[in-house]
């Protein structure tokens, strides 16, 4: 063993300059390898990311496309949008008009002065944020998710009715009703309830079409509310975004089966909000540019390869052609076909290793290459630039050894 190990570093000292040569084209490679590869696990990287990077977002409407808020939204549409395992971050909301104390349907003059919102969470007021709502100690947002009979008040309501945070107000609600044959709103006594106070808001810049909301309540309390009532639950405005935007075709098939069509300009206006507008041509399009590019990258893989192979048998080639007696030489002197293989195939993998070495602290240094990165070029580099040097080498064992040894004489 310790005999071979001499020979390798004998080999490469006596033939250095062809060895630094051989090096250097190595470290070449290898760099430019680490582009290629870097570019590819770049594009990849982006491909994967694009999800977070450009969502799809998707809104419910009416069929004409002219209302997205101020609808009517089927309760079997909303609970099937909720629970499809296509859609995250699902929002519904339903309006309301409230007022203070217990009062009945001909009492509502005088007594039905604000505004309510029913939503399963904050995004269902537009521009308020959550960093912006004071939750009681023990409460947060995800309270908007379950049916319990809570509230989320104005801060400056609180403060005129002298309210504070873990009280517990009696509230009458009413709820819109929308008349399809004569466009007409009317409003539906939904109840008389007592809340506990859990937040106080203060939306710093509301961003939405109708009056902001005073108080806002869980949408499934809401729901519950409704059917107590005999009252048909329906949202007034929804809105999604799909969980894998990869399998958007597998989303939209499941959300006509729900009964959300496609918007028709032409359609005759509805209040019904039985469409759906999906907004994925920015990620569509996103998309397809990367996967074109990484497509491309993949292409040219066998072309890659086969240059590297190439380097690697020219390089071997050209050594060797000076060291044929060499390796007539070691024959004669009783080493074996795998041997004398063994012996010239191992110089050059410490040629090859050194230029992996070099060449990936060059691209760490030169390309901010990732570690990744590094060892796919490496082992690309190494088992290309090895195989070429095994189809330069193999021809040596057809020489003749005797043949070679007259002419030296």
């Amino acid at each position: 063993m310790m005999f071979e190990v001499m020979q390798i570093g004998r080999g490469i000292a006596r033939h250095k300059c062809r060895s630094i040569l051989s090096g250097l084209t190595g470290v070449l490679t290898v760099l430019l390898l680490n582009v290629y590869a870097g570019n590819m696990d770049s594009t990849e990287g982006q491909l994967k990311r694009l999800p977070e990077a450009v969502p799809v977002q998707a809104k419910v409407s009416n069929l004409n496309g002219t209302l997205e808020d101020g609808m009517t939204i089927r309760e079997d549409r909303v609970q099937a949008i909720r629970a499809s395992k296509h859609v995250k971050d699902a929002v519904f909301t339903v309006r309301l008009r409230l007022g203070f104390g217990a009062f009945t349907a001909g009492e509502y003059e005088g007594n039905l002065n604000y505004y309510g919102t029913g939503m399963n969470a904050v995004g269902g007021v537009p521009g308020l944020k959550e960093e912006e709502i004071t939750f009681l100690p023990g409460e947060d947002a995800d309270a908007l998710e379950t049916a319990e009979k809570v509230c989320i008040m104005d801060e400056a309501l609180m403060e005129r009715e002298g309210l504070r945070l873990g009280d517990e107000v009696e509230l009458t609600l009413f709820c819109y009703r929308y008349e399809e044959r004569n466009y007409e709103i009317f409003l539906d006594r939904l109840g008389t309830d007592t809340y506990r106070i859990i937040g106080a808001m203060r939306i710093g810049e509301y961003r939405g079409n109708w009056v902001p909301a005073d108080v806002v309540f869980p949408l499934d309390c809401l729901r519950e509310a409704f059917h107590r009532q005999g009252i048909e639950f329906l949202a007034d405005s929804g809105a999604f975004a799909v969980k894998d935007p990869f399998r958007l075709n597998e989303c939209k098939e499941e959300m006509q089966k729900i009964g959300m069509l496609p918007v028709a300009s032409r359609a005759d206006f509805s209040y019904d909000g039985n469409a759906l507008t999906i907004m994925d041509e920015g990620f569509i399009r996103s998309a397809q540019a990367l996967e074109e590019n990484l497509a491309l990258l993949r292409g040219m893989f066998p072309l890659v390869a086969a240059v590297v192979v190439f380097i690697g048998y020219i390089c071997s080639y050209l050594s060797m052609q000076g060291r044929r007696e060499e390796y007539a030489l070691l024959r004669s002197l009783g080493a074996g076909l795998g041997r004398s293989f063994g012996l010239f195939f191992a110089e050059t993998v410490v040629v090859a290793a050194f230029a992996v070495l070099c060449g990936g602290a060059a691209a760490v240094l030169l390309l901010d290459a990732a570690g990744k990165v590094c060892v796919q070029a490496g082992v690309l580099f190494l088992l290309a630039f090895l195989a070429g040097t095994a189809a330069a080498l193999l021809p040596l064992h057809r020489l003749s050894v005797m043949e070679l040894l007259g002419k030296n004489e």
